[in-house]
């Protein structure tokens, strides 16, 4: 049949001039039309692709940008990518006054701080800062916090001191006042009534988290019997429309912490029956909509952590994820192991150690698209891999002397974004982690870039014998046991590390895409606790 589109009889090479100036979305979709288009289209992706892949980076059609061109996101990837290797810090933007709450939170301009007692923001407006805080009742404290900065949302779990009543509260992070969407300002949660009928059972919360319309808390049943093991399961409160659903299938064992990977798979750290024994273990999981009012937890895969010597006392652990990946949303069609994009980031795992007077940190990032790549197996959910058949290629581990906590210190892995992980320590004078004394050690932050394109970069600053700012690690790593650890742990992934100058102890350290956030020495005078600087990255 003769092509009877006039589109098509203009010139291949004007056609490709025209569609590289075209979103990379709307690129793909015309690439769909018919076989000639398909072909120029092709040949357009192509250097870029190539560029992409010299880069150390993935191009992934799914999450192709409706509004940016190709060569536009080439150029940006390149200018945010060269801010990071740099590390030239600009004047800060920002100065915040501490007073009774303690910095939390940095993202999208906007600056949290959550106490027990109080709740406030700082939303920065170019050169003008608004202010806003939350006192809440004098009988209650709050235990857990999460918030979203592009719903303008902070939720806090409190309790009522008294009678034990948990219950969930949504504010408004701009002004600090209940949230015009929620259905109520407040939602209680019922756990278990004492058969006086006036005190509530605390509820045994192993964090919260907000993902799109829905407060996930991931707690025991208190429905369950005594004499029963007990079973974990996941809350969820539409804070939208106050409703309220339990979700079983969470495995057994005690829960330290649980994060979404995005909204359709969940990360928990299980402690095993054996107490030296961690696991990590993914869940998919289907929210509740108006096809499935019910919802569903499923065990995808089980990965055992590194094992620790039996008299070695292990706090609870904690899981951080990048942001960006969080709030990408899955089709109900859609597996959830099929859609992530190839550059995921880094899932970062901390682990605080004890023994006796001795402290320490295991801390464990791992590449998500690589860790994934396993949870793709249908049969993967029926064992427990050990830490030797995926741990030595899929992470990186490190084994951090916890001086700073003794002092009261922030926890030393701060913050993830990305292939980027930011943490805090105490390093002697050579720069080492292992066997500091507290006399000879000072704090000091780092910034672990795990991106495969920084590591290409830096092998070739290397490789020229140029200076890189920051130090390139490639070599795998040996934990010996007999020290903590009651095996011998080995991982390679490669990062370069660059310190963050002028860092105060006992603050946090924020990373957004283009910036950092941390504590800084003033340039004259003595150091200021009470300020912090936001860096932009040039």
């Amino acid at each position: 049949m003769p092509c009877t589109s006039h589109f098509l009889h203009i010139p291949d090479d004007v056609l490709a001039y025209l569609l590289d100036l075209t979103s990379m979305s709307d690129l793909e979709s015309v690439s769909k039309t018919c076989k000639q288009l398909r072909v120029i289209c092709r040949s357009i992706r192509a250097p870029y692709l190539h560029e992409l892949k010299q880069e150390g980076l993935e191009y992934n059609a799914a999450s192709a940008s409706p509004t940016m061109s190709f060569p536009q996101a080439l150029a940006s990837v390149r200018c945010r990518e060269n801010r990071w290797r740099t590390m030239r810090p600009i004047i800060s933007s920002c100065r915040s006054t501490l007073t009774d709450s303690n910095f939390t939170n940095y993202y999208q301009k906007v600056v949290l701080y959550v106490s027990r007692q109080v709740a406030s923001t700082v939303v920065i407006h170019g050169d003008t800062l608004e202010r806003a805080t939350y006192h809440g009742q004098a009988d209650e404290v709050t235990r857990l916090h999460a918030a979203d900065v592009p719903q303008d949302l902070l939720v806090l779990l409190q309790m009522h001191i008294g009678t034990n009543m948990s219950y969930l509260t949504f504010l408004s992070l701009k002004d600090m006042t209940p949230h015009s969407a929620a259905a109520s300002s407040m939602r209680v949660l019922i756990t278990s009534v004492s058969p006086m009928g006036y005190f509530a059972t605390p509820l045994d919360a192993r964090g919260l988290r907000v993902l799109g319309p829905w407060c996930a808390i991931l707690t025991t049943d208190p429905s369950s019997n005594k004499g029963e093991l007990h079973s974990n399961v996941l809350l969820l409160c539409n804070w939208k429309t106050s409703a309220l659903f339990k979700l079983a299938g969470i495995h057994s064992d005690k829960v330290d912490d649980f994060n979404f990977m995005n909204d359709r798979t969940l990360a928990v750290i299980h402690r095993a029956s054996n107490p030296s024994r961690l696991i990590l273990r993914l869940y998919d999981v289907i929210l509740p909509r108006q096809l499935c009012l019910s919802g569903r937890v499923t065990l995808k895969l089980s990965l055992q952590l590194p094992r620790i010597e039996t008299q070695v006392s292990i706090s609870p652990s904690r899981i951080l994820l990048p942001r960006a990946l969080q709030e990408q949303i899955i089709q109900p069609h859609q597996r959830p192991q099929e859609v992530f994009p190839p550059n995921s980031g880094i899932m970062a795992l901390s682990i605080p150690l004890a023994t006796g007077v001795e402290k320490a940190r295991l801390d464990i990032a791992i590449h998500i698209t690589m860790l994934l790549s396993i949870a793709r197996c249908d049969d993967a959910a029926d064992c427990t891999l050990l830490w030797n058949e995926w741990g030595p290629k899929l992470s990186r581990v490190f084994l951090i002397n916890d001086v700073l906590r003794a002092n009261g210190d922030v926890e030393p892995l701060q913050d993830v974004d990305g292939y980027r992980v930011a943490y805090s320590a105490s390093v002697d004078f050579q720069d080492t982690c292992a066997g500091i004394s507290e006399d000879r050690s000072r704090p000091a932050a780092f910034i672990l870039d795990f991106s495969p394109a920084s590591i290409q970069w830096a092998r070739e600053e290397a490789r020229k014998f140029r200076g890189i700012r920051g130090t390139l690690v490639t070599e795998a790593s040996v934990l010996r046991p007999g020290y903590l650890l009651a095996e011998e742990v080995i991982s390679s992934l490669p990062y370069t590390r660059t310190m963050l100058d002028g860092y105060l102890p006992q603050h946090q350290i924020r990373l957004s895409q283009d910036e950092v956030v941390y504590p800084v020495n003033s340039l004259r005078g003595p150091p200021l606790p009470n300020l912090h600087n936001v860096y932009s990255f040039a």
